[in-house]
């Protein structure tokens, strides 16, 4: 007692060291730290078999292009305000570009302390009891969370607000204990945190005031739910308005940002897909996964295999979820709460607003476990509550158990079941990833970078489609998400390449290759000519509509007695060309202004100059089909001549 009377604080004791290192001795919390550490082991070669993939491009581009201003944390990615998770990007990204190692340290470090706080948030609210390693077990295990994982940009909004529910229930349990209010304002202070990483955020507190009125008030547990929800909100009002106040700010904040989304918000979503959409997710994805399925995955896109168990898994999947259900129900006082609990999140915090934010876009949105992967937490933390019920509830039970044998054995044969079946589903994913792929894409990058000459001019192009989906638009650009790899003064030259006749290109393979034009319009000379025709030295053609966009390139196959330059001209922007004294010359240009029509003048009618051929249009790899073969001049094109003198 006197340590206490030391301590000077009224709202709790701390435990003398003694007595701290014998309960973490306890031998239900050695088994909770060997299912941790198994747990992250068995997810270390998922790690080693992803790479970055899709969003993770643009968000390494995005660390490049962008200061670390708040309008750039507080833009909205995708319908993703996540302030949060952009610096982290930023600050990883700006340590090291395209280093996994990084990025996956990073995540299985969160993955890691998420494990550890849900341990000690079981042990808080149950107590070192054995019933408390099933939740945990599904928490670590389940298949619904290694997807998400492993997919970086998934990672940055799904493991830390895992890691923001664990903690924020943890301290509301606390709080409402009587341990002081702190606990209330660190429940808060977690909500933030998963709100500054994830949309989804804002469900926390909602989850934390049905948690409380349902189980955490021990002088309201045997009342009706509903009735004490009221009763709740009012006894402890100025905690629930700093919620209140917490979730319109964050709405307010939202609804100012929503413009930064650049087009990708939510739209009205179709009934049809909302349908497939829900049924998909509750009723096949989260019911095979929290079972520890699927086994199987299918098909595969760049981020990894999609969830697709055989219909045998998922009525056995229906049938155990329901025996456990019923079986709670019928023993366990406040089980039907916790399963309640559950249900409204899986359809209010996750269904929802998938609909909202994707329900308008075909696709298989039904079979991505990241829209459902959060709900592993809740349904862990209900799980133990419709099992045992919290540590200092004195009569959990409507009626006598059965023989501590049989459920002893029916918990380790169903703990077993789900294990097994979860190492087959995580091994049956890590299969399905790619980062070999994307790793040796990135790899030719960074060689082919790190050769280059000082003076080298690299034209954008897309990434290929296998790295990066189309509908990304400029984003993909390879000025944007590659530029990351380069040098300072090249990364500025790939922004904004100047006129070049050794223009490079990346292929598909991830190598400079010499740049050829894609052409959109293009000119040669009139049959039986040498050269396109002039008047005072200059051509022009009114009809091509120049959008100028980043990886727009224009080539002039040309000729001249002597060096030279030609004036390029379109909607009032002027550039001006170098020419060299040649007789087979091919310069390469960016177009940047918008605008319909093009002019070229020979600015020296003297220098002997013949313009071969034009082209404008996308920029590609030499000799790809869709390139010009790198020539934009007929290739019996005779010896030059004087133009328009």
């Amino acid at each position: 007692m006197a340590g206490v009377a030391e301590l000077g604080s009224p709202d709790r004791v701390t435990p003398s060291p003694p007595s701290r290192l014998r309960r973490l001795a306890h031998p239900v919390v050695l088994a909770g730290a060997v299912l941790i550490v198994a747990s992250l082991g068995l997810r270390v070669p998922v790690l080693r078999a992803a790479y970055f993939v899709e969003d993770d491009f643009l968000f390494v581009g995005d660390a490049y292009e962008h200061d670390l201003t708040l309008d750039f944390l507080f833009r909205v990615h995708k319908g993703h305000l996540m302030p949060g998770g952009l610096l982290l990007t930023w600050v990883e990204s700006r340590i090291a570009a395209y280093d996994w190692t990084l990025v996956a340290g990073v995540t299985l470090a969160l993955q890691a302390v998420t494990a550890v706080l849900a341990l000690r948030l079981l042990r808080t609210l149950f107590g070192d009891r054995p019933v408390i390693l099933l939740p945990l077990a599904v928490l670590l295990f389940t298949p619904l969370t290694v997807p998400p994982m492993s997919w970086w940009s998934a990672a940055l909004n799904g493991v830390p607000l895992q890691l923001a529910v664990v903690a924020a229930v943890t301290a509301q349990v606390r709080y409402a204990r009587g341990d002081g209010v702190r606990y209330a304002r660190a429940a808060l202070g977690w909500a933030v945190f998963g709100m500054a990483f994830s949309t989804k955020g804002v469900f926390i507190p909602f989850l934390l005031f049905a948690l409380t009125s349902a189980f955490l008030r021990p002088e309201r547990r045997r009342a009706g739910w509903l009735r004490g929800m009221p009763r709740e909100a009012w006894d402890h009002r100025r905690v629930w308005a700093w919620h209140v106040l917490v979730l319109a700010g964050y709405t307010a904040l939202y609804l100012s940002r929503a413009h930064t989304a650049e087009g990708e918000g939510a739209s009205m979503p179709r009934a049809d897909l909302a349908v497939d959409i829900v049924a998909g997710l509750l009723g096949r994805t989260f019911p095979a996964g929290i079972v520890g399925g699927p086994l199987r995955f299918g098909p595969v896109p760049s981020t990894g295999g999609l969830f697709d168990p055989p219909a045998a898994l998922v009525a056995a999947a229906w049938t155990a979820l329901a025996a456990l259900v019923l079986a709670t129900v019928w023993w366990r006082r406040g089980a039907a709460r916790a399963w309640a609990i559950v249900m409204l999140y899986l359809v209010f915090a996750d269904a929802v607003p998938t609909v909202i934010a994707r329900g308008s876009v075909p696709g298989v949105l039904q079979a991505e476990p990241r829209y459902v992967a959060d709900a592993a937490v809740v349904f862990a933390v209900c799980l133990g509550l419709a099992l045992a019920g919290p540590r200092d509830d004195a009569e959990p039970y409507r009626r006598g158990l059965p023989g501590r044998r049989l459920r002893a054995a029916t918990a380790v044969l169903a703990g077993g079941a789900f294990l097994v079946m979860s190492v087959v589903s995580t091994e049956a994913f890590r299969r399905t990833l790619s980062g070999d792929e994307a790793r040796a894409y990135l790899g030719n990058v960074r060689r082919a970078l790190a050769a280059a000459p000082a003076d080298t001019v690299i034209f954008s192009r897309p990434l290929p489609e296998r790295l990066v989906l189309s509908w990304n638009g400029e984003r993909r650009l390879s000025h944007r998400v590659l530029a990351p790899l380069a040098d300072p003064a090249l990364r500025a030259r790939m922004r904004v390449p100047v006129p070049s006749e050794s223009a490079k290109v990346f292929d598909d393979s991830g190598r400079l290759v010499p740049a050829a034009v894609d052409a959109e319009f293009a000119r040669l000379p009139e049959p039986g000519e040498w050269c396109l025709a002039t008047l005072d030295g200059a051509v022009y053609w009114p009809e091509p509509i120049i959008v100028g966009r980043p990886d727009a390139i224009a080539g002039l196959a040309y000729s001249a007695a002597r060096p030279t330059t030609v004036t390029f001209e379109v909607s009032g922007h002027v550039q001006q060309i170098e020419l060299r004294a040649t007789a087979d010359g091919l310069v390469h240009f960016p177009i940047p202004a918008l605008g319909k029509g093009l002019l070229i003048r020979v600015d020296d009618p003297s220098a002997g100059v013949c313009l071969k051929g034009f082209a404008y249009g996308a920029a590609v790899p030499l000799g790809s089909p869709a390139g010009t073969g790198g020539r934009v001049a007929p290739d019996d094109a005779p010896a030059p001549r004087r133009t328009g003198g």
